[in-house]
């Protein structure tokens, strides 16, 4: 029966039909996952003063915020909100059909805005609901979040339009802040912020959630030294649900055994299975691809020897999409595997499955793998060599204005002798070259070897006049530092 003293249609439920434990069951269990601990919310300042600004405007105010899964999206509008003390509806969306993501929704507004009606009634449909959100933000500010919009957009194929209706017309005058979040990145940026999506246009503020850098994954562990907090971000790539796993009061190594290397290890199999392919048919082929490139096999010719397959293009592309492979645009375009905690457990702890499972984990870290985090963490320092350099550019830290930095492959030809010529780190003002940069992360000081042959690279690059930056984990030698002088030189404590 309708229920006449709202003017949308809800349905009045039965009592007698009506079980409360079945109700509250139903209603909490999606949300069991999105407890957060928020005495130890870290970083997003930026993000917090953005959406803060946007809350104190007066009116209807969007935002759409998108990023990979895991990075903290859900975590960050949580603690958004609870500063704020403000009303506010957060549903999360699954993978459901449109009736079930209907009385969802519902228990959910009714629950955050009318709990005395929880259980008693009903919305007949998506209409009603974003009614009554317009009655409920009419006088105050409400905060409406959909958490996972794409999995709602793709059950609902008429959402986007619907809400256009409402963001245009009803909830235009309301005070309502919407909020929508998305972990298909493509999907947020074509089907919903893209020129021709029905959403186009409405949002006042958009911006993409990323991984956090390696000055805030440090945070999480603020007890390491910094040697320790620098393989945790190679070990997580600073995404924050990865970070969450680690104990600050173990030692890094017991972390590494605990997380990777156990029976019960959090980056097991199967996680690391879901982290891959996700959203994805033909999961096969995905870890095909991935266990290729770890393995060496960069190039395209490469990959689809190694995988048999005829064509990796679609693949590939997803797991670009996806944030989990780059492509690597040099004269030979080569690809990568970006996510770092996905390059490390198909590079060191796949190979070792047999001696996990049978609880030898241990063995196996201390006798195969503990040694080889340096070399792991090689490109992972220049990664964070690039934050730092772009993190500081206009203070004195950094020897000239640049605008990027790129990594550089090429080959020369010397008389009969091909060279090969690799530099870390090219800083670039526009379309030249200002800046040359080398990174080692080594027990051992940066030597004059490496010195003497980094500095005769540089005669092949298309450059002159270079700035030129070393990184390096241990420190420099005599040598290094009475011939460098004219160069910068940064510790990995200095980074810090």
């Amino acid at each position: 029966m309708t229920n006449n003293h709202y003017p949308y249609k809800i349905t009045r439920v039965q009592p007698s039909r009506v079980n409360s434990s079945r109700v509250r069951s139903s209603k909490n269990s999606h949300r069991t996952n999105r407890i957060i601990n928020m005495d130890k919310f870290i970083g997003r300042k930026e993000e917090l003063a953005s959406l803060q600004e946007l809350y104190n405007k007066k009116g209807f105010q969007m935002a759409v915020l998108f990023g990979r899964r895991r990075v903290g999206k859900t975590t960050l509008i949580n603690k958004f909100i609870e500063n704020n003390k403000c009303k506010s509806v957060s549903f999360v969306s699954t993978e459901m059909t449109e009736k079930e993501l209907l009385e969802r929704m519902g228990n959910d507004v009714l629950d955050s805005l009318a709990p005395n009606l929880s259980g008693k009634l009903k919305f007949d449909s998506f209409d009603s609901i974003f009614d009554f959100i317009a009655e409920e933000s009419d006088k105050e500010r409400l905060v409406f979040v959909i958490d996972e919009y794409p999995y709602l957009s793709k059950s609902c194929p008429f959402m986007d339009s619907l809400l256009q209706k409402y963001i245009d017309n009803k909830w235009k005058k309301s005070n309502l802040l919407f909020i929508l979040l998305g972990s298909l990145v493509s999907f947020m940026r074509e089907e919903v912020l893209g020129s021709s999506a029905p959403l186009h246009g409405r949002a006042n503020l958009e911006f993409k959630i990323t991984p956090f850098d390696y000055k805030d994954t440090a945070l999480f562990v603020p007890d390491y030294n910094v040697e320790e907090k620098a393989i945790v971000y190679g070990l997580t790539g600073g995404v924050a649900k990865y970070l969450e796993q680690f104990d600050s009061k173990l030692s890094l190594d017991e972390n590494i055994e605990k997380l990777f290397f156990s029976r019960n290890a959090f980056f097991s199999e199967e996680q690391i299975k879901t982290v891959i392919t996700a959203e994805k048919s033909n999961p096969v082929a995905y870890n095909s691809i991935i266990d290729a490139i770890a393995n060496g096999k960069t190039k395209y010719n490469e990959i689809q020897s190694t995988t048999g397959m005829s064509d990796i293009s679609f693949c590939l592309k997803n797991l670009i999409s996806a944030e989990i492979v780059e492509r690597r645009e040099t004269p030979k375009p080569y690809y990568i595997i970006s996510d770092s905690m996905i390059n490390f457990y198909f590079k060191y702890v796949a190979s070792g499955a047999s001696l996990i499972n049978s609880g030898k984990g241990k063995l196996y870290y201390e006798q195969k793998v503990k040694d080889k985090l340096h070399n792991f963490m090689g490109s992972v320092f220049e990664r964070m060599a690039k934050d730092y350099i772009l993190s500081n550019v206009g203070t004195k830290k950094i020897p000239c204005f640049l605008t990027d930095v790129v990594e550089y492959q090429s080959s020369v030809k010397e008389g009969k002798t091909i060279i090969s010529v690799e530099i870390d780190l090219l800083g670039l003002d526009g379309k030249n070259y200002v800046l040359a940069g080398e990174c080692k992360f080594r027990a051992e000081k940066f030597d004059k070897e490496e010195l003497d042959n980094f500095l005769n690279k540089l005669n092949y690059l298309p450059a002159s006049n270079l700035n030129v930056m070393l990184f390096s984990l241990s420190g420099f030698t005599d040598y290094v530092i009475e011939n460098s002088k004219n160069l910068t030189r940064v510790t990995l404590e200095e980074m810090y």
